[in-house]
C-alpha cells in the first residue's frame, strides 16, 4: 500500500483525562505519530462540551470523543449542527456505575458480596421508594454511553429515569468531589474515576458498563466532515498511528509503562491513577485493540441513534443514512489497507 504525504503535519488533538485517552498518549510518547510524519500536540480538556466546541470551531484538529458525540453533533443535538465523522474506535467498555458510600451501605443488607445488576437495581428501587425527594445521579455528558447505560439499567430495574430520579451532567474529573459534597448519590463514568472513588472511601463500584452492554464502543477518534474532506491523507496517517498505539496497548507487558506515561502531569498526573492500577493492568474488560474493536461499527451507531430517539433527544429519521454518514468504516479500511484490515474483521 502506497502512503501519501499528509496535507497537514502540525496537529492539535484533544482528550479528557481518563484512562482510555491512552491511545493518544501512547501514539505521541512512543513515536507512532512521528513515524507517520505527524507533529502532534495533545490538549487536555476539562469536559466533553469543550471537546465538541473546539473541534467544531477548528481550535482542535480532532479529538478523543464519546462514541455518540459525532452523531449528536451531526444532528445538532445540544449544539449547533456540525457534521462530524469517526473512522476509528479507540476503546471498548471501561465504564462503571459508582454509588456513594452512604447509599451503598443503605443497600448492602439486600446485596450479596458480588451482586448482579438486577439485585443492585431492585435494592435501589426499594430505597427510592422510602424517599421524599428524588435521588440525583450524574453522567459525563447527555450524549454518551454512560448516559444511555445508566438509563437502560434504571429502566430494567423498574426505575423511571425521568420521573423517579434526577439526572445531571458532571465532568469526569468532578464526579468524586460532587459526590463528596452530597450533590449526587451516584454516577456512571469511565476510569479512573470509579476506582478512585472506592479507593478514597467516597463511593463503591456497584456494576460495570460491561454488565449492562457487553462490548460497547466507548471512545472514538472524531473530526469534522469538513476537516476530513480537506485532509484525507493526514486523517489516514492519524488512524494508522492510533491503531498502532492501540495494538501496543493490547500487550499486558506494556501496561506498566503505559500507566507511567499516563501519570505524567500533561495527561492524568500521579494523583489520578488508582494505587491498584499502578503495578497491574488497565481496567478489566476494557479493550483497545482486536477483532471487532477498532473498526467503527454501524450496529453501534444504530444503537446510539435508537437511544437518542427513545429518550426524546432526537425526533427520529433515517438511522442508516446517518450511521453511514458518521461512522466511516470505509476511511478506516482505506487507511489501513486490505492486508491490515483482516486483523480487524
Amino acid at each position: 500500500m502506497s502512503i501519501a504525504t499528509p496535507e497537514k503535519t502540525a496537529l492539535k488533538l484533544g482528550f479528557v483525562p481518563l484512562l482510555d485517552c491512552a491511545p493518544l498518549v501512547i501514539a505521541r510518547e512512543k513515536g507512532f505519530f512521528e513515524a507517520e510524519g505527524l507533529n502532534v500536540v495533545l490538549s487536555r480538556e476539562s469536559n466533553w462540551a469543550n471537546i465538541r466546541d473546539k473541534v467544531s470551531f477548528g481550535l482542535l484538529d480532532g479529538a478523543q470523543m464519546l462514541s455518540p458525540m459525532p452523531l449528536a453533533a451531526t444532528l445538532g443535538l445540544g449544539s449547533q449542527t456540525t457534521p462530524m465523522v469517526t473512522a476509528l474506535a479507540l476503546s471498548m467498555n471501561g465504564n462503571a456505575v459508582t454509588l456513594s458510600a452512604e447509599l451503598y451501605r443503605a443497600l448492602s443488607p439486600q446485596l450479596r458480596d458480588r451482586p448482579n445488576p438486577a439485585e443492585v437495581g431492585n435494592a435501589l428501587k426499594q430505597w427510592i421508594g422510602t424517599l421524599r425527594t428524588k435521588p440525583v445521579f450524574a453522567t459525563v455528558y447527555p450524549y454518551s454511553c454512560q448516559h444511555y447505560q445508566l438509563r437502560y439499567w434504571l429502566t430494567a430495574s423498574g426505575i423511571n429515569p425521568d420521573d423517579d430520579v434526577t439526572l445531571i451532567a458532571v465532568p469526569p474529573t468532578q464526579m468524586i468531589s460532587t459526590m463528596r459534597d452530597h450533590m449526587i448519590d451516584g454516577y456512571c463514568a469511565g476510569e479512573p474515576w470509579n476506582s478512585l472513588a472506592q479507593q478514597c472511601g467516597e463511593g463503591r463500584v456497584a456494576l460495570t458498563g460491561y454488565q449492562i452492554w457487553p462490548d460497547s464502543i466507548e471512545k472514538v477518534f472524531g473530526v469534522t466532515q469538513r476537516w476530513a474532506d480537506a485532509h484525507p491523507h493526514t486523517h489516514a496517517a492519524l488512524i494508522r498511528a492510533l491503531v498502532n498505539a492501540c495494538e501496543w496497548l493490547s500487550f499486558s507487558d506494556n501496561h506498566p509503562e503505559a500507566l507511567e506515561l499516563l501519570k505524567l502531569p500533561p495527561y492524568l498526573d500521579q494523583s489520578a491513577i488508582p494505587l491498584g492500577h499502578t503495578d497491574t493492568v488497565l481496567p478489566i474488560m476494557q479493550s483497545f485493540f482486536g477483532p471487532g474493536v477498532n473498526c467503527p461499527s454501524l450496529s453501534h451507531a444504530h444503537l446510539m441513534l435508537e437511544q437518542m430517539e427513545r429518550w426524546g433527544q432526537w425526533s427520529g429519521g433515517d438511522r442508516d443514512q446517518i450511521a453511514r454518514q458518521v461512522y466511516r468504516h470505509d476511511i478506516y479500511s482505506n487507511a489501513l489497507g486490505l492486508d491490515r484490515l483482516s486483523q480487524h474483521a
